[in-house]
């Protein structure tokens, strides 16, 4: 039996080792703290060398985002406690929902395993929305929170924002910032970017040779650099990025900046880490201010002839001066939800938000030659700020560089064809279809694929989505195979004031306009419009914010400005959870800032516990 112990076991105990978890571990285990992080999934299979996750992508029929990480360690099977999708989600069916598309894995390193490596700052703007005067005359105005407007500015980040930028490694267009983010968004920097910008794409260039001097509703239509967590030069001992466009589901070089960096440099400077933890709840002391004890079950995987089954822990816990929640936006909620802790406001799993996508998809009179360098490398940005986000939401608008593997039709791995062949041969253009329906084989196959995959183009518009109560995280009566319940999602993509409605329409002329440009004809292109009568068609970005917003009231949200629980004193919540509003940039950049922020006041509050 284990005694009680009246002293914690460790200064800082983190749940979670994603960039937020991974960069306060390194940072408090640098400055002496004893740190635990705590991790409910296993460690990906890196030990061998990175060619056996890259085997495991390669020999997999779905070529999904997980396939690199299947083997003893991470399993793909659903639902799992590794990694957790769309069958691990259960849905209010009394609360009209629509799909909410973005998944998360449950692995030491988190999602950066397989993210982008896109890192955007959020503008001056997006810090303090109520200039806006977003939903004033709305019917449904109470499920806004009381404020747009978070309770630290622009200027408060900054230099937050380099020290994460110096930190991970971010390659950027100096130059950019001085001649457009600055006078357009007064989104200034301190400090130039750690390494200049990736190159962009000969398909970025075609782009943006044909834009020139256009504009749509008086907003230039200017192609743009997007800075990178990846490596344009070698840099903290990772190589330059050789442009394989398989950040989605792999860097399989590390060139592009991982969180579990950041873990493995936190455990050289002393910190400890449990994998296969799945933190069940948190208890409270006596009088309900403090954290006293971090309760959780670890899982193992057991073979047998039948197919093998999960092997678990008792609960176990332990302790520490501080506590740091820095799961993502769902996980958080859950812990706190079934803890019953953090949520005297009634907040925590409200005001849940993503950046839903809208597609379009073309194919260009002459090559372009997608699949060369990042999935991403250039942006139009223009319409992420202005007047209109009173009544309709902002977005960014990204040039991808990996041709149609987003299409519907899964071009070009076809897994989903058309019965019989159309009018032309254009589309979908999958190797399924062009060997089934059309019956081509040999040269005429192989000049048909390189004629079609050259010609690729697909752009993608990020819409920022307004943090809605009725959005939300809850524990549902269903368990998963820990006999933790799983989240109950209720969430819709718009509402009936049409914010995202309205974006959307935007995005397709903005589309139909670069389309137009580029002097692609209309039967080549595939525009996602939507009925103004019918759920809207979207994706998911993985950006999975809102569920513990920061904010100055104690009664209408969860955390400080710092990041500190109103209810639990040495209770902190990092990641995207903690964000009011969702702007229209990926949220690793400014996470990551708040998470450094975030170290520093738990390094003061680890000297001076009553401060």
């Amino acid at each position: 039996m284990r005694p009680v112990i009246d002293d914690p076991e460790f200064d800082v105990v983190i749940i979670g080792s994603g960039v937020a978890g991974a960069l306060a571990a390194y940072r408090l285990a640098q400055n002496r703290a004893r740190v635990l992080v705590l991790e409910a999934g296993g460690v990906a299979p890196d030990s061998l060398g990175r060619h056996a996750m890259v085997n495991s992508y390669v020999t997999s029929p779905s070529k999904s985002p997980d396939s690199p990480f299947c083997g003893d360690n991470i399993l793909a099977a659903q639902p799992n406690p590794v990694e957790t999708g769309k069958n691990y989600y259960d849905y209010d069916p009394a609360a009209r929902s629509t799909p909410f598309l973005s998944y998360y894995e449950r692995l030491v390193g988190g999602s950066t395993w397989h993210w982008q490596g896109i890192y955007i700052r959020m503008l001056p703007s997006d810090f303090k929305m109520s200039k806006y005067k977003i939903g004033e005359s709305w019917p449904n105005k109470q499920s806004l929170p009381s404020t747009l407007d978070w309770p630290l500015s622009y200027d408060d980040l900054e230099p937050w924002y380099v020290d994460a930028e110096y930190e991970m490694g971010i390659a950027g267009n100096d130059k950019q910032i001085e001649e457009f983010f600055q006078p357009r968004f007064g989104a200034y920097r301190s400090r130039p970017y750690p390494m200049p910008e990736l190159a962009p794409s000969f398909l970025d260039s075609q782009v943006a040779n044909a834009v020139s001097g256009k504009s749509l509703d008086g907003i230039p239509l200017r192609v743009t650099n997007v800075p990178h967590a990846i490596n344009s030069q070698p840099y903290d001992g990772r190589p330059t990025c050789d442009g394989r466009t398989s950040c989605v589901p792999l860097c399989p070089t590390k060139a592009r900046y991982e969180a579990v960096v950041h873990v493995e440099k936190a455990l050289r400077a002393g910190a400890a880490l449990r994998s296969q933890a799945v933190v069940t709840r948190l208890e409270l002391s006596e009088d309900k201010k403090r954290v006293s004890r971090v309760w959780y079950k670890q899982w193992n995987w057991s073979e047998s002839p039948t197919g093998g089954s999960y092997v678990l822990s008792e609960e176990k816990y332990t302790s520490g001066k501080i506590v740091i929640l820095a799961a993502n936006g769902i996980e958080n909620a859950m812990v706190l939800l079934r803890s019953n802790a953090a949520n005297t406001s009634g907040a925590v799993g409200q005001y849940l938000m993503d950046h839903p996508i809208k597609q379009s998809f073309a194919l260009a009179p002459r090559p372009l030659f997608p699949f060369r360098g990042p999935q991403t490398t250039s942006d139009i940005e223009g319409f992420r700020d202005g007047e209109f986000r009173g009544s309709l939401a902002a977005f960014k608008t990204s040039i991808k560089n990996d041709g149609w593997s987003t299409n519907p039709t899964a071009a070009p791995r076809g897994n989903v064809m058309p019965a019989q062949k159309g009018p032309s041969d254009w589309h979908p253009g999958t190797l399924l279809d062009y060997v089934h329906n059309w019956g081509y084989f040999g040269k005429t196959l192989r000049d048909k694929i390189v004629d079609h995959a050259t010609r690729q183009i697909t752009l993608n518009s990020a819409c920022e989505q307004l943090p809605l109560k009725e959005n939300s995280v809850s524990l549902s009566e269903k368990n998963d195979v820990l006999g933790i319940p799983r989240p109950l999602i209720r969430y819709r993509v718009d509402n009936d004031n049409g914010y995202v409605r309205g974006c959307f329409k935007k995005v397709i002329q903005l589309h139909e306009a670069v389309f137009e440009a580029m002097g692609i004809p209309a039967n080549n292109r595939v525009m996602q419009r939507d009925d103004d009568d019918k759920d809207l068609t979207y994706g998911g970005s993985g950006h999975i914010m809102g569920t513990t917003i920061m904010g100055v009231d104690p009664t209408k949200s969860v955390v400080n400005a710092d990041c500190r629980s109103h209810d639990h004193s040495n209770l902190f919540i990092l990641g995207s959870s903690v964000f009011p509003t969702g702007s229209t940039a990926n949220p690793t950049s400014t996470l990551a800032a708040l998470a450094l922020r975030a170290a520093d006041k738990v390094k003061v509050q680890l000297r001076n516990p009553t401060n």
